[in-house]
């Protein structure tokens, strides 16, 4: 253990941006094993190897690793490789985080509290090239241009300490390790990022956590000033145990508005969706909640028209149906065009649904999913209809490569 640690401080003061982390090689894709069940979950999605088709990447959580997945533009995936990452990968995005022109991803690891950046060869392979301190086992971590300067940055959350963190990027793939602080949370799981409030700076949205008994979560909203300083906003409350949380105008009006949903695992309270509507100055008002049961939530939900009406949809995987008891289900809501959800058709996918990703995989002009299997250490492709239903096109395993 004093080794790795050593090590890593050395790597961490080495490794700043793509150019040196290019250094050791054109791909860092092996087969690693560091745990003893695979465990997916989120999934980023990009054109890696730039053939014109999405690829996806998924964070193996219990081996440590990201699986790199290749598009062939029908829907078929196929499993190139393992990038190597640190302990318990959670947040998982895709971004060109040194403007060569290829996709690169970004991990942020619970229990290794850090942040790790992967530089994309444009064929398919990631390099590491830098770790960034990421304090208080971050869960999620996205990326957007926070001080208008032309280059990307990142922001995640430190759930155990209660804040979000933003990292300043040169435009180069490198980030100051001393990020901004957004303090005064009680836990927060989840992000998002919009321009809540018609300024043109991205804002930041993260579930609060107080409690896990009832009426125990709020959402907090940050402004954004244009050169990456934050104001909080009253915050509002949600459903308790509120862990997922995603962005979208629901009601076309040209406002951002929110969805949640919850509780985490682990929370004793019945499963639910809510939507709120934005204003268009960064405050929002509940408009629906849908209780659901016991069940709990830990991925991420996917937004889209899946029924092709105008309408914002969400594809809402249920990984536990009470308790830690897991489920196979995936809950499709379509959107009324006001705000209002109803419940669409119910698929039923692996064990232990977690986090969902929608595209058009395979160019037929309608929105598909993919979706990984917690439990079952698979990714499924669903191929839409264009009218809401979803059909199972191929369920792959990510833990171990075919034999050669």
């Amino acid at each position: 253990m004093i080794i790795r640690l050593t090590m890593k401080r050395h790597l961490r003061s080495l490794l700043l941006g793509c150019t040196v982390g290019a250094a050791f090689g054109t791909s860092a894709l092996a087969n690693h094993r560091t745990g003893d069940f695979p465990l997916p979950d989120a999934i980023a999605m990009g054109d890696f190897d730039q053939d014109g088709k999405l690829d996806l990447a998924v964070n193996v959580s219990g081996f440590d690793t990201l699986a790199i997945l290749t598009g062939d533009g029908e829907g078929g995936f196929t499993l190139k490789g393992h990038v190597e990452s640190d302990t318990l990968p959670k947040g998982l995005a895709a971004a060109d985080i040194d403007a060569d022109g290829h996709l690169d991803l970004i991990s942020a690891t619970q229990w290794g509290y850090s942040i790790h950046l992967f530089c994309g060869d444009g064929l398919g392979g990631f390099v590491p090239a830098n770790e960034l301190n990421g304090d208080g086992e971050p869960t999620r971590v996205l990326a957007a241009d926070f001080n208008n300067d032309g280059k990307l940055d990142l922001v995640t959350n430190a759930q155990e300490e209660g804040n979000v963190l933003i990292y300043f990027g040169d435009g180069h793939g490198a980030f100051g390790n001393s990020p901004t602080e957004l303090e005064g949370l009680a836990s927060n799981y989840t992000l998002g990022v919009a321009d809540f409030n018609h300024d043109g700076s991205p804002d930041i949205a993260t579930t609060d956590l107080k409690s896990k008994s009832a009426g125990g979560s709020n959402v907090a909203v940050f402004l954004n000033n244009g050169t990456g300083a934050f104001t909080e906003t009253p915050e509002f409350a949600v459903g308790p145990g509120a862990s997922v949380l995603s962005v979208g105008d629901l009601n076309h009006d040209g406002n951002i508005d929110i969805v949640v949903g919850g509780p985490g695992s682990g929370t004793q309270t019945g499963l639910f969706i809510t939507t709120y509507l934005g204003d268009g100055t960064g405050s929002f008002t509940q408009k629906q909640i849908i209780n659901l049961g016991a069940g709990a939530v830990d991925g991420e939900m996917a937004l889209g028209d899946f029924n092709e009406d105008g309408n914002v949809d969400v594809a809402f995987p249920v990984p536990y149906s009470q308790g830690e008891t897991p489920s196979s289900t995936v809950l499709v809501f379509f959107g009324d065009g006001a705000g209002g959800l109803s419940a669409g058709p119910s698929i039923t996918l692996g064990s232990a649904p977690d986090s969902a990703v929608t595209a058009d995989f395979n160019q037929d002009g309608h929105l598909d999913l993919a979706v990984t299997n917690r439990n079952d250490d698979t990714l499924s492709i669903l191929f839409g209809d264009g009218h809401g239903t979803f059909s199972v096109h191929a369920t792959i395993p990510l833990a171990v490569l075919p034999a050669l």
